[in-house]
């Protein structure tokens, strides 16, 4: 067996692998066998190549150091029930939502004792007297709590989210429950981001409209959240969301921009590694302009592998260094795994990379604008394969008209993104050219106008696709045996590309033999609302003594989930009765003694005023539920109830929706 030319492949795969399977790998003799192992053969030039499996268990430890507990982490401390007093450094400002302001923090001292570990931080907006930055201080004796979940099925897990960047625990604050103390240390990063806040500040104090200045936030100062949701998802819908956040192709405009402007430093003595550095320098300059967030570090990254690589031209292989960027990025922070940003932009890099190229040999205009046009496309479909799949998965959607919208807009993107950089520095300056943003204002407003009509043709856009995780890995596997078929035209690459059609076809028969078995009832979670559903197959059936329309959110995301093709709302009932199943509805009417009915599962509904104490008594059933119609402090008193009699008491508030299979 011979090894590769290029071996940080192979390890880039063990080691990915490793931090996949960590959570499911407990750190003890094995571990140790598995890095002995390879070490040992390897004395053997028969099986040296298989030096490369340690980089398997080198993943796992380092995934799993990674997330550990640390000794001094502040809920080490919290164990005891008296108050703690809590000193907390605020690391980054977040997008408030209507009612409050929200914050990533780091608490550093527990009491007396130093103590590290990040936290989602809440404060009442109409509390919050004084602005917070990063680095500042708060100090309070409030004790964090769990973060919940709160979820639905296919809906964002926030919850999962904060705990795969180490955040379990959150504060809610109101004014008299914290104290500010101004930082007068702070760090370079500290400084950068606050320098970033006041560079929006800045921008906010021209004379820009609204519009031109939440798209200069997004694309020049990684704010996406400052834009309006519906204006977010209209560049969802339109396939562009990308150009919103900074990614590869901002830093490949940028890049491609630098390279046009330096070009002169190349005449001057060792000219051509001078030009290398400035550009690599200035893009990473760009990067702390732009707040050095993890999304911008992560392109910048990137970046600077393709920018040695295009302008050394001692590196043969692009994908070497993109490889390399991949490496060092998951070494240094392991979270990036998981972030589908990552995920996207280095599979979006690679199809440009290697699918491009294939589609540019299909043919070859003879005239320069058609070129140019052929050149948009080829790169569009080929970053358009390689994260379609990643995407579907994901977002349960594929815009349809994506092509379109980058024929509109990418080629005038690279001056769209150079004249914002421009046009803010100016602001920096206090220089505000009255014309210049006028036209900005125009351009920015037809901008949206475009991206809003072409996503409100609701046609062309797919939605409620659903993609299992095993059916992603084989269209994946499709992919790369198409291409290996296109590029060796060997027919052991085309016998395995018919193997994975077929495969897909036993796994899309099975999960829809699956889906057919499905029977439950769902008790979901909404805010001052009871929803109850049964599903049965490919139906569901709704029942809501409140008025829900069939577009509501969790019904989108249910279908995401699971395919329903009838979906039918119904009057709602007290009782629900299924085989062993017999769920009896409590709210405000407080029935609950109904002749020759014994309750199984109760819920409980909008405050009802009734003593569970004897419900739980008549009834005795195996279960107790409370959703988001009840005030917290009736599911407490509840709750309390319930363990007297040591029945099992669910908050949907908390856990979210639950499924009781039939």
């Amino acid at each position: 067996m011979k090894a590769p030319k290029f071996p940080l492949y192979i390890v880039t795969l063990f080691f990915v692998s490793g931090m996949l399977i960590s959570p499911w790998v407990e750190l003890n003799w094995h571990i140790g066998v598995f890095i002995i192992m390879p070490f040992l053969m390897a004395l053997s030039k028969k099986y040296r190549v298989f030096i490369y499996l340690v980089f398997l268990p080198l993943g796992v430890i380092h995934h799993q150091q990674f997330f550990s507990i640390s000794k001094i982490h502040f809920s080490q401390f919290m164990k005891e029930e008296k108050e703690k007093s809590l000193l907390i450094k605020v690391s980054q400002i977040l997008k408030p939502n209507e009612f409050q302001s929200r914050y990533y923090g780091e608490i550093i001292q527990v009491d007396q004792q130093k103590s590290k570990g990040k936290i989602l931080i809440n404060i009442e907006k109409n509390t919050l007297k004084k602005i917070l930055r990063s680095g500042d201080f708060i100090f309070t004796q409030k004790k964090p709590k769990p973060v919940l979940s709160r979820t639905h099925p296919g809906g964002f897990d926030y919850k999962k989210y904060l705990n795969r960047i180490k955040i379990y625990n959150q504060l809610s604050l109101k004014d008299q429950d914290f104290v500010i103390v101004k930082n007068q240390n702070l760090s370079f990063l500290d400084h950068l981001k606050n320098w970033n806040t006041d560079l929006e500040k800045k921008l906010d104090e021209s004379s820009l409209g609204q519009a031109s200045k939440r798209s200069i936030k997004a694309i020049l100062l990684g704010k996406r959240n400052a834009m309006d949701r519906e204006l977010i998802q209209a560049y969802a819908d339109a396939g562009v969301i990308h150009i919103l956040a900074i990614s590869g192709l901002h830093m490949g405009v940028i890049m491609l921009f630098l390279g046009f402007i330096l070009k002169p430093l190349k005449s001057i003595p060792a000219g051509n590694w001078i030009y290398i550095i400035c550009i690599i320098l200035l893009l990473w300059g760009f990067a702390l302009f732009a707040g050095a967030g993890p999304s911008v570090i992560r392109a910048v990254t990137m970046f600077t592998g393709l920018a040695i690589a295009r302008y050394a031209k001692r590196i043969h292989s692009t994908l070497h260094l993109l490889m390399v960027s991949l490496f060092l990025l998951l070494v240094l922070y392991p979270p990036f795994l998981y972030q589908i940003g990552f995920q996207m932009s280095y599979l979006a890099v690679l199809g440009i990379i290697k699918i491009d190229p294939v589609l540019q040999r299909l043919w070859q205009p003879q005239y320069l604008i058609i070129q140019k046009i052929w050149k948009i496309t080829t790169v569009c479909l080929a970053a358009q394969m390689a994260v379609a799949p990643l995407s579907i998965y994901y977002f349960h959607q594929f815009p349809g008209l994506f092509m379109l919208t980058n024929w509109m807009i990418l080629p005038f993107f690279g001056l769209f993104l150079i004249g914002s950089l421009g046009l803010l520095i100016l602001i920096v300056l206090n220089i505000e050219f009255q014309p210049l943003i006028v036209g900005y204002d125009y351009i920015v407003t037809k901008m949206n106008e475009t991206i809003l009509w072409i996503a409100h043709q609701e046609g062309f856009l797919f939605k409620n696709m659903r993609l299992s995780l095993l059916g992603l890995i084989i269209i994946y596997a499709f992919l790369v045996f198409l291409y290996w078929c296109i590029r060796f035209r060997k027919i052991k690459f085309f016998t395995g590309l018919l193997s994975i059609v077929l495969l897909f076809q036993i796994v899309l028969f099975f999960e829809r033999w699956d889906q057919s078995k499905q029977h439950h009832l769902w008790l979901f979670y909404q805010h001052n609302k009871t929803v109850i559903g049964h599903q049965s197959s490919y139906k569901m059936t709704l029942y809501s003594p409140q008025d829900i329309s069939r577009g509501e959110s969790f019904i989108n995301d249910f279908k995401n989930k699971y395919p329903i093709d009838t979906l039918e709302i119904r009057s709602f009932k007290n009782t629900y009765i299924s085989g062993a199943l017999h769920l009896l509805v409590i709210d405000e009417k407080k029935v609950y003694e109904i002749a020759k009915f014994k309750a199984s599962h109760v819920l409980l509904t909008n405050d009802p005023k009734v003593n569970l104490d004897r419900v739980l008594l008549y009834h005795y059933p195996k279960m107790v539920f409370a959703d988001g119609s009840n005030k917290p402090w009736n599911v407490s008193r509840w709750k309390q109830s319930c363990q007297k009699l040591n029945i099992p008491l669910v908050n949907l508030r908390e856990n979210g929706a639950v499924k009781i299979s039939l």
